[in-house]
């Protein structure tokens, strides 16, 4: 059974959605709310699984999907939709390219299902105990996320603007600059080192991530054990090579007995191209067949036995691994020497410093996410919105909401704030943790209210006219009353309050700012400002 060719569908389909989902994090602009975005974010297990939880639509049903394949086929998704599993894949082909002299790559790996059941377990529990931490940590597809988004959208953004000024340089006008507002350096630390760790270990005992630590390769592992199509090897067909077991990613081949591990098996059909009788194809999941319709000649046996191929995949080259480790390094520390111009606050104003700190007691979660705890429970920090918000003002925390919001995000109003007439970031939420809002509906959301703090106000502080946090609010919320010595100063009406950061961004007052907006655990609703009357103009003969 000749299925060689199963190998290269799964690579077109898996070098697809890694090209579209990559894309999506770092140019999100390009792809953002289009079928193209949908189809690729559709069948990725734990965001569909979260997002069908909230609104039991077939439009978030894409794990079902999921699981029907795997009870086909065993785990194509791993090989082919999750583009954690495909970065793992080109990880493992340069490793073989950097030790080619080499003919030994893998071998037969023993199970441990302990530890992977165990973290399935841990990771249903904390769900349904009302925690996303494990899924945060180590679902794939918030891990690349985190990956593409915080640690390649930087270099993306370099090579896309320099390639836009060289073209302006001879005088075509190609596409619009991208902007990158850096991150908390603290918040790359998890990402960078999870790289690293994926890196060493897909060299080093390739697949052995999605067999140990993977909730979701755990879950289609146990899903897999019933498919009705299984990899098979037939008795007579082997010749005891031990090509497959030396090809195979996830080290479920065992050689001796002739069996396949397929719940361990992430189908990636190398043991099918290898495999010099063509023996290795999928079969109904019954009794493997004893003898083939159609004997062929068989190669003789090589002189080399399993176990001794075996015992010398116990020699690895230990240099390739640690030319990987250092790439990984020097990229991170590349990462942190880029330039964070677009992230870079304004000079202070003011000539005296303030003094009183800005008494913050709650996070502000964005817009659509309800409540903080509602956020927290389904938000498995794939920082998809981070990408797509356009102000930059969503930025990863660190312990903002606690140990259960690691990594979630959070308005950072240093950085930016959140445009009145912006509601990205409710659409393209793959797990429905930011519930999507119409933009009128958006509009008079309360996250939380701005807090005016007279002794840190320029007006104050430097007796000098200011007034940029009254032209910056959208709502007039804030505006300038009388103070003094013909001088105004800032008035915060609460009801009218929708906790955009627009004031607090743009407060030049440091190291404290005037102006702050402290988030409410659960969101309020905010009064619509009601519009003036134009004032009536005499008839002055001229009709505009």
């Amino acid at each position: 059974m000749n299925q060689a060719w199963l190998k290269k569908i799964r690579v077109v389909v898996s070098l697809v959605f890694l090209a579209l989902t990559t894309l999506l994090f770092v140019d999100f602009d390009r792809i953002g709310e289009t079928p193209t975005a949908t189809a690729a974010l559709y069948p990725q297990f734990v965001p569909s699984l979260l997002k069908f939880s909230q609104t039991i639509a077939w439009g978030a049903a894409g794990f079902l999907a999921v699981l029907a394949l795997t009870l086909l086929f065993g785990r194509v998704y791993c090989s082919t939709i999750c583009p954690l599993g495909t970065l793992q894949d080109i990880v493992i082909r340069v490793a073989d390219w950097l030790r080619k002299p080499r003919k030994v790559k893998f071998r037969y790996q023993r199970s441990h299902d302990v530890l992977r059941y165990g973290v399935l377990a841990l990771a249903v529990g904390l769900f349904l105990s009302g925690s996303t931490l494990a899924l945060s940590l180590l679902d794939p597809f918030s891990n690349f996320g985190r990956i593409a988004g915080d640690l390649i959208r930087p270099f993306y953004v370099v090579v896309h603007n320099g390639f836009e000024q060289l073209l302006e340089s001879f005088g075509v006008y190609g596409p619009f600059p991208l902007h990158w507002k850096a991150p908390p350096l603290a918040a790359l630390i998890f990402p960078a080192l999870f790289l690293l760790g994926l890196i060493g270990l897909s060299a080093a005992r390739g697949r052995l991530f999605c067999n140990t630590l993977c909730p979701v390769g755990a879950l289609l592992g146990l899903v897999s054990r019933f498919a009705l199509f299984k990899i098979r090897i037939p008795q007579d067909a082997c010749v005891l090579c031990a090509q497959c077991s030396i090809h195979c990613k996830a080290g479920c081949i065992r050689l001796k007995t002739k069996e396949v591990d397929f719940s361990r098996c992430v189908a990636c059909f190398n043991c099918m191209t290898v495999c010099e009788t063509h023996g290795i194809g999928y079969a109904w999941s019954g009794p493997v067949p004893l003898r083939r319709s159609s004997p062929v000649a068989l190669p003789p046996r090589p002189s080399n036995s399993p176990d001794t191929v075996h015992r010398a995949a116990l020699s690895r080259d230990g240099k390739a691994r640690r030319a990987l480790l250092r790439a990984g390094a020097t990229a991170l520390v590349g990462l942190a020497s880029l330039p964070r111009s677009s992230n870079v606050e304004a000079k202070p104003s003011n000539r005296v410093p303030t003094r009183l700190a800005n008494a913050k007691t709650w996070p502000v979660a964005p817009p659509g996410a309800r409540d903080i705890v509602r956020f927290n429970d389904l938000c498995t920090a794939c920082h998809l919105c981070v990408s797509a918000c356009p102000y930059g003002v969503l930025q990863p925390s660190l312990l903002d909401y606690g140990w259960s919001g690691l990594l979630q995000p959070r308005l950072d109003f240093a950085t930016g704030y959140c445009s009145y007439e912006c509601n990205r970031c409710g659409q393209v939420c793959p797990t429905g943790a930011i519930l999507p809002l119409a933009l009128v509906a958006k509009q008079t959301v309360q996250l939380g209210v701005a807090h005016f703090v007279h002794d840190n106000c320029i007006v104050y502080t430097d007796h000098t006219a200011c007034g940029a946090c009254d032209e910056y609010c959208p709502t007039k919320a804030v505006h300038m009353i009388p103070y003094r010595d013909g001088l105004s100063i800032p008035e915060v009406r609460p009801a009218l309050c929708v906790g955009c950061g627009a004031c607090e961004n743009a407060c030049p007052a440091r190291p404290y700012r005037a102006i702050y907006v402290d988030g409410h655990p659960v969101h309020q609703q905010a009064l619509r400002p009601s519009a003036k009357p134009l004032e009536h103009q005499p008839d002055s003969g001229f009709p505009f």
